[in-house]
């Protein structure tokens, strides 16, 4: 038999993998050379060694490479696999005959007795039917809340729901093969676009949408899950700012800070709920001012909305909207960006305009961004003494100086601290979930009727654009813009081809202003300069709001039109017909998920026809079609050029 050739003999010179043996007898040869230094160094040895550190990291890659193409028995052999951890559990409920009263295809019903919880995986509605039942802080009563919609995916730690009351009835998706049956949401559905929606969510037996979980052993897909549990430093500050609102004439305005991933955002969707279901408030306020992981709205955005239903579920779950019943739009300002690190000064001045439209007759509760050092903690202590806080609520761990540099701008406000728990690892980046929550974004759709959200599964290239001329006769739009370095007017267009923008409606005092700014690109799309050193300055936010975003489909330069894709209804298209508009471009995350729907949505294969903002690269080895994003080029090499 013809001896095999080494690996590197295939394949060139390179690391090799260490198999299970050889790396058992590099592990040797490991020990045997530190004794070895151990010896030349207490005999004084004058051979020159490494230290004891440096030998125990140091691997010759030779002697890997030997190692790992010897071939011997031992080769072959399997180690034994992890040891798996014990099943946590997730809920109290052990269903049985007696304790489920309806077991249908989509609808499950059961009787719980008090303190029993159930936790679920997926997406449902629930409604109480009997009894008392509470979940992410909301209060279930028959009658109190007719119906919520629970998004429950593995991304994020899973509510229980818990019987306060023996006997307590509670239906999971009544309504669903009824006459009056809701329309789905569709949003499991954009799983068949991204990787990132993919096995995120549950379905249980009967082609429900939701499973039950009594561990983590009954998940099939075995996937790191825990419940959203709270502690009782948070139900102690959940409380007293609670009975605050109802006892206190002044309504309170709560400002959250904490660093990333201490658990704002969940304590601030406890906070909403308990207020909406333990007074007798019909809403709250919500000023979301963290561009980075908004609540309510896409990256980039910070806006003020108006709570009047339940958040349960993670923020890409309820979108706001200005039609929305439950959680509507008052006002909006694009920051164009994830940080307000480039122009802190338009960010404040963006919150003040945004504050200026807060009605006092409700509470309000600030989401602030994860930033609490240096320049970040510099303009939050500006902004707490601006916004007449009543309660400060702390997530530690804290820096004492911006405690004490809070606490000295809000004299009057009363301090509220909570420990920190240990995070829990989130099996999506910062960066996917806000990707996860512009793909969102661009899928929603408000039901004409219902004002409903719900999400469409077609691919982004698939969608009908809106066409809009940017002629000097009857254009659409009044011009486009840059938020800090601008590119050159030559290659504006290259570089908004295939980019999000923001839709800025500006009033006629402003827009008359703008006008005598224009200028005009080699193509004629209109533009406003940027200053001599290349920074344009932002929209006053006094006169101007943000619309919504859209992602520019193409760039028809014979005809002199824009192809839009933009989630905004077309009843406030028709309302912006009458407006000025500003597209402006910045600092948003490229929307690559955007440039890969149709790829995995249908599995293209070489056959196939091209795809906008992608193009294929020629077969390399055994790879086949490789396809390749085309970035639009950064500001910053635009203007070296």
């Amino acid at each position: 038999m013809a001896q095999k050739r080494k690996a590197q003999e295939a394949f060139g010179v390179g690391k090799a993998p260490l198999s299970a043996f050889a790396a058992a007898k590099l592990a040797r040869s490991k020990t045997a050379s530190k004794t070895s230094n151990e010896e030349n160094l207490n005999g004084n040895d004058e051979t020159t060694t490494r230290s004891l550190d440096s030998a125990e990291a140091y691997i010759d890659p030779d002697r890997a490479r030997l190692l790992a193409s010897a071939h011997d028995e031992e080769d072959d052999v399997i180690p034994p696999p992890l040891p798996r951890l014990a099943p946590v559990q997730l809920s109290s409920f052990q269903p049985g005959p007696d304790n489920v009263t309806c077991d249908l295809d989509d609808c499950w019903s059961v009787a719980l007795q008090c303190d029993e919880t159930v936790t679920l995986v997926g997406e449902c509605e629930i409604v109480v039917t009997r009894g008392v039942a509470t979940t992410y802080g909301t209060v279930l009563r028959p009658g109190s809340i007719p119906t919520v919609d629970l998004f429950a995916p593995s991304t994020q730690a899973l509510p229980v729901l818990q019987a306060r009351q023996d006997g307590t009835e509670v239906c999971f998706n009544p309504t669903k093969n009824g006459p009056n049956a809701r329309t789905k949401s569709g949003l499991r559905k954009l799983e068949k676009l991204s990787p990132l929606f993919r096995n995120i969510w549950g379905t249980g037996p009967k082609e429900r949408s939701f499973a039950f979980l009594r561990s983590t052993a009954d998940d099939e897909l075995q996937r790191s899950l825990a419940v959203l549990e709270i502690d009782r430093d948070t139900d102690a500050v959940l409380r007293t700012l609670s009975a605050k609102t109802v006892q206190e004439p002044r309504r309170p305005r709560i400002l959250t800070v904490g660093a990333k991933a201490s658990g704002k955002s969940t304590f601030n969707r406890l906070l909403c709920n308990q207020l909406l279901s333990w007074t007798t408030l019909p809403c709250c306020q919500y000023l979301d001012i963290d561009p980075g992981q908004p609540e309510f709205g896409p990256p980039g955005v910070i806006s003020l909305v108006e709570v009047s239903t339940p958040l349960l579920g993670p923020p890409f779950t309820h979108p706001a909207s200005t039609l929305s019943p439950d959680w509507r739009l008052i006002r909006a300002h694009a920051i164009a960006a994830t940080s307000f690190k480039d122009d802190p000064e338009h960010y404040k001045a963006c919150v003040l305009d945004l504050v200026q439209h807060v009605e006092k007759k409700w509470p309000l509760i600030i989401n602030t961004c994860g930033w609490v050092t240096g320049l970040g903690a510099s303009v939050l202590t500006d902004l707490a003494e601006d916004l007449d806080i009543s309660d400060i609520v702390l997530m530690d761990p804290i820096d004492s100086v911006l405690s004490e540099a809070l606490q000295s701008s809000s004299p009057s406000a009363a301090l509220h601290r909570i420990a920190r728990r240990p995070p829990r690892p989130s099996s999506r980046t910062p960066a996917e979930q806000r990707a996860m929550q512009t793909m969102a974004y661009f899928h929603s759709r408000i039901g004409v009727e219902s004002a409903r959200t719900t999400w469409r599964s077609k691919p982004i290239n698939r969608l009908r654009p809106w066409v809009v001329n940017y002629a000097e006769t009857n254009p659409g739009f009044l011009a486009a813009m840059s938020y800090g370095q601008s590119p050159a007017p030559d290659f504006l267009c290259e570089v908004l081809d295939g980019s999000v923008v923001a839709l800025n409606a500006v009033d006629d005092t402003l827009a008359s202003d703008l006008e005598d700014r224009l200028e005009r690109t080699p193509e004629g799309l209109p533009y406003l300069p940027p200053d001599d050193q290349g920074v344009s300055f932002p929209l006053p936010p006094s006169q101007s709001d943000w619309v919504g975003l859209a992602l520019i489909r193409g760039i028809d330069t014979a005809n002199k039109q824009l192809h839009l894709i933009t989630p905004i209804p077309e009843n406030h298209i028709e309302y912006l017909a009458n407006r000025k508009v500003v597209l402006v471009r910045g600092g948003f995350d490229p929307p690559e998920w955007a440039y890969l729907e149709d790829l995995y949505k249908d599995d293209i294969g070489p056959g196939q026809v091209e795809r906008p903002w992608v193009s294929r690269k020629a077969l390399v080895g055994v790879e086949g079609a490789v396809w390749r994003l085309r970035h639009p080029p950064m500001a910053g090499a635009v203007m070296r050029t």
